[in-house]
């Protein structure tokens, strides 16, 4: 069941040329530079890391804790998480933020799939803006943190790989705080040789998609309901692996029971 989480080892998505990878040369360097930079940022200050559930940022919350042990974690909540996700949660011991809109109030509010009674039907959101931005912030003022670490990585979009490119993987930003994208550079072999010979738990999502043949490079952790409708397969993940909750969905928005 996706609300268990993965032991790396004795599951599927971890396979053995993750474990070869992780012996190479290239691969150690790849992690001594990812460590020199997290170690370049807690000289700034106060370090927190920004935590999804998913690979990417555990693999950075294992770096940033591996120069600042007590170093802080935060989940963004969105209101409608995988169980897998928020087990992970708890694994690490992350504060949970909770955004003054969940993405169920907006898709309410604005009468996104098929919602019967909005308040304003179509209004538009922000809500990257909504959800991570406006959380991100009130965790670095509330515990005075000086940077705050992203898993971001260039491979996964071209519009990660131009910020990357012109801030580099340890800025300041107008408002003063440093942000940290220790693993800016790696793939998602890195990614995986990192949780596999780290022996890291990982979301059991990810198991979930492998089990039902979605490539690697598709596979997404993210909450069960996206402005991009049925993204990255989360509502067949949902729908197959936590059918309780995919039900309730659909009963206020039916429109996703046609999207998935």
């Amino acid at each position: 069941m996706v609300e268990e989480m993965a032991e790396v080892g004795s599951r599927p998505t971890c396979r053995p040329e993750d474990f070869a990878w992780a012996r190479t040369r290239a691969f150690q360097r790849r992690v001594d530079r990812a460590i020199e930079i997290v170690r370049s940022a807690a000289e700034k200050g106060p370090i927190g890391v920004s935590y999804s559930g998913g690979k990417d940022s555990t693999c950075v919350l294992d770096l940033v804790r591996t120069v600042v042990p007590d170093a802080l974690a935060a989940f963004f909540d969105s209101g409608c998480e995988l169980p897998s996700t928020l087990e992970m949660v708890r694994h690490v011991g992350a504060e949970v933020v909770v955004p003054r809109m969940s993405m169920v109030d907006m898709a309410r509010y604005s009468g996104w799939w098929g919602y019967r009674d909005p308040v304003d039907q179509g209004c538009s959101f922000d809500a990257k803006r909504v959800l991570i931005e406006e959380p991100s912030e009130a965790f670095v003022v509330k515990r005075r943190l000086r940077v705050i670490a992203h898993g971001v990585r260039a491979q996964e979009s071209g519009g990660r790989k131009k910020h990357i490119g012109s801030r580099g993987p340890l800025y300041q930003g107008a408002d003063r705080t440093w942000y940290c994208m220790p693993i800016a550079h790696w793939t998602l072999s890195d990614i995986w040789a990192y949780i596999a010979s780290r022996e890291l738990k990982y979301n059991a999502a990810y198991d979930a998609m492998t089990e039902a043949r979605i490539p690697r490079e598709e596979q997404r952790v993210a909450g069960m309901l996206g402005e991009r409708g049925s993204g990255w397969g989360r509502h067949a993940l949902l729908r197959q692996y936590a059918p309780e909750q995919w039900n309730q969905l659909v009963k206020e928005f039916p429109r996703l029971a046609i999207l998935s």
